[in-house]
C-alpha cells in the first residue's frame, strides 16, 4: 500500500444556460481533475448548491430564470458554506457589469470567450491552489 495519498478533488458548480457551453467548460473541468455538477437554470444551480456544497461555483450571468448576481447575492446571504469562492463568467465586459459582479461577492470576474487554461488557472487560484512561484 502506498503511503502518498491521492490527493481529493475539488467540487466545481456550474451554471450555465447555453447547453454546449456548460458541456465543454464540464469536460475540460473534468479532465483538469475537478469533480463537476452541472445546472442550466438559476433556481438548479441554487438546488445542486445546496445538494453538492460545492468548493468553487462559475455563474453565467444571463440565466433565464433570475441573473448570475442574483445568485451569487444568495450564496452569500444563505450559505449554506457562504465562503465558496464565485466566479463569474459573461460576455459583458462594461465596468458597471464587472462592478456589479465584485459587489455582489463574486471572487473573479471572467470575460467570455476564454482560454480553458485560463480558466482553470482562475479557478486553481479562487481555491487557493495556486502554487506557482511568481
Amino acid at each position: 500500500m502506498s503511503t502518498m495519498a491521492k490527493p481529493i478533488s475539488k467540487k466545481v458548480l456550474v451554471v450555465e444556460d447555453e447547453t454546449d457551453f456548460r458541456d465543454m467548460i464540464t469536460h475540460f473541468l473534468e479532465h483538469a481533475g475537478y469533480q463537476v455538477a452541472a445546472a442550466g437554470n438559476g433556481e438548479d444551480g441554487l438546488a445542486l448548491y445546496r445538494q453538492t456544497s460545492p468548493d468553487v461555483v462559475i455563474l453565467d450571468v444571463n440565466l433565464p430564470d433570475m441573473s448570475g448576481f442574483d445568485i451569487c447575492r444568495r450564496i452569500r446571504k444563505e450559505g449554506p458554506r457562504p465562503e465558496t469562492p464565485v466566479l463569474i463568467c459573461t460576455v459583458h465586459s462594461e465596468v458597471s457589469g464587472v462592478a456589479e459582479g465584485l459587489d455582489c461577492g463574486a471572487t473573479d470576474y471572467v470575460l467570455k470567450p476564454f482560454q480553458v487554461p485560463d480558466l482553470i488557472e482562475r479557478l486553481r487560484r479562487a481555491l487557493g491552489q495556486d502554487d506557482d512561484t511568481e
